[in-house]
């Protein structure tokens, strides 16, 4: 089994990463492959009474996370060129009833160079210094990537050199100047640890509802850590990050909004100040069963004082190669991803509890 390089970067989120992909065929010296992962989930809701949209407790199981992908690798003249396709079955939106594709990724690697639609420049700084989780909808949270909306951008340049990655992607702010931009230097160390500084920058909306407010913008940005420390059975985990115009990034901003179409980093003109950070620990009890905690924490410069706090537990167990079986419980104090009606329990004010079965190919 051949893991594609950008898979292999993001390792450490296990289920939010790309699954490796298996060759099939070689024909004119291009190398084809496929992969991707089949997910069975069940997740019982248990929200606040005061969730939103008056929420209950409910049972909802799905298979429509299953993915499929497929690469392409060739040498020409001394430049190695590889593509890589990816999809699920969420292109329904969030309607359970329609279960249509939808691209999650689809990008060229030239040498250094990736170019196309896959991850921002945000979430190769946290991911893969971040434990792991089973929640589809709530890795990131705590970290600049803790947003699903803007974590795979519509065009994004990855420029890699060594321990060194330079981002230009497409702007959230629609009427911005110029990209959204990340620089991201990492150290890597035997043992599994290593660590990922990272600078953000971006021109911000200042308008309280609108991210295409052309003639009223500023540039808004801030700082990222995250690393990780291998200690043998036991890792720990850690990240922070704090600044302005990073509520589209980090998935929470200004009064509790959830960082997606509206800006969530302005109040009364002004953007606003927000940090965040994590930690967690996991335990490999043997080659098979690895246990997990992580907390999170946001607080937003805001006159109400918004913040978030958020809490994972999960167990995962390798029955055999290429199938884990978890469970996973969470909880947290904000409704993000639950404030609409097209939206319900996604990541509700209240508690949460996953069982999964996931087999990658």
């Amino acid at each position: 089994m051949k893991k594609h390089t950008l898979a292999l970067a993001i390792a450490s989120s296990v289920l939010a990463s790309a699954a490796g992909a298996g060759q099939v065929a070689e024909m004119n010296g291009v190398k084809y492959s496929v992969g991707g992962y089949i997910k069975a989930e069940g997740v019982f809701n248990r929200p606040d009474a005061d969730a939103a949209n008056g929420v209950t407790n409910t049972f909802d199981a799905t298979a429509r996370q299953s993915r499929l992908n497929f690469k392409t690798e060739r040498e020409v003249d001394g430049h190695k060129i590889s593509t890589f396709i990816e999809g699920d079955f969420y292109g329904g939106y969030f309607n359970s009833a329609t279960y249509n594709w939808r691209l999650r990724h689809a990008y060229m690697q030239i040498d250094k160079v990736t170019l196309g639609q896959t991850w921002n420049g945000a979430f190769f700084a946290t991911a893969p210094m971040d434990a792991a989780q089973i929640n589809f909808w709530g890795p990131g949270l705590g970290t600049i990537s803790g947003n699903g909306g803007t974590v795979r951008s519509n065009l994004v340049m990855h420029y890699t050199s060594g321990p060194i990655r330079i981002s230009l992607q497409d702007p959230v702010n629609t009427g911005a100047g110029f990209p959204d931009m990340v620089a991201a230097y990492t150290q890597r160390f035997e043992g599994g640890s290593g660590f990922t500084v990272a600078a953000v920058g971006r021109d911000v909306a200042q308008g309280d509802g609108s991210n295409n407010d052309r003639e009223n913008s500023v540039f808004g940005g801030g700082a990222s850590f995250a690393g990780k420390l291998g200690l043998g059975d036991v890792t720990l985990y850690g990240s922070a990050y704090t600044g302005k115009g990073l509520g589209v990034f980090s998935g929470f901003g200004v009064n509790g909004a959830y960082g997606g179409p509206k800006n969530s980093d302005a109040q009364d003109g002004e953007l606003v100040q927000q940090t965040g950070y994590t930690a967690a620990v996991a335990y490999k009890f043997d080659t098979k069963t690895t246990a997990t905690i992580r907390m999170a924490h946001i607080g937003v410069d805001d006159t109400a004082d918004s913040e978030l706090n958020a809490m994972n537990a999960n167990v995962i167990y390798n029955y055999t190669k290429g199938l884990d079986l978890g469970i996973e419980f969470r909880k947290q104090d904000v409704d993000t991803l639950n404030n609409t009606s097209t939206l319900p329990n996604l990541r509700p004010k209240g508690k949460q509890l996953e069982v999964m079965a996931i087999y990658k190919f």
